[in-house]
């Protein structure tokens, strides 16, 4: 399978998770990091001149969460594509970042080749949704 490159910012206050992620990107070639933050406000001031293609928020962090990180990135960049990665598989939480405009949601349990697809999706312009996740993308 043929990937297309992407860019991507990263943003979780958790440090060996972030880490982790960020070394198994490191597999794969399509993927340049541009930025990784520990909180959303972080992030913002790495990205302010140079946006990815995609950006990949925790949900909960300190400072800066990434539904007030999206709501941000959103109002001033509408098509910007952002994943939300999170423990949480609440329909109705995935459901209200929908309606803010989020574009995809991870779990963090998933496995390293859902991330991919996850990341290509997103770059295509599709949205993308664990699939742990059951909801109506199109109701």
């Amino acid at each position: 399978m043929e990937y297309q490159p992407l860019t991507l910012a990263i943003a979780d206050d958790h440090n060996l998770f972030r880490k982790g992620v960020l070394e198994l990107l490191k597999a794969f070639d399509e993927i340049t990091l541009i930025a990784d933050a520990s909180n959303g406000a972080e992030l913002l001031e790495k990205i302010e001149s140079d946006l990815p293609d995609v950006i990949m928020l925790d949900l909960e962090m300190p400072e800066m969460d990434g539904v007030a990180t999206s709501r941000y990135l959103l109002s001033k960049y509408p098509d910007v594509r952002i994943l939300v990665m999170s423990t949480y598989g609440d329909e109705a939480l995935v459901e209200s970042l929908l309606e803010e405009g989020v574009k995809g949601y991870l779990l963090k349990n998933s496995e390293p080749d859902e991330l991919r697809q996850a990341l290509q999706a997103l770059k295509a312009g599709k949205g993308y949704f664990s699939s742990g996740i059951k909801i109506d993308m199109f109701n």
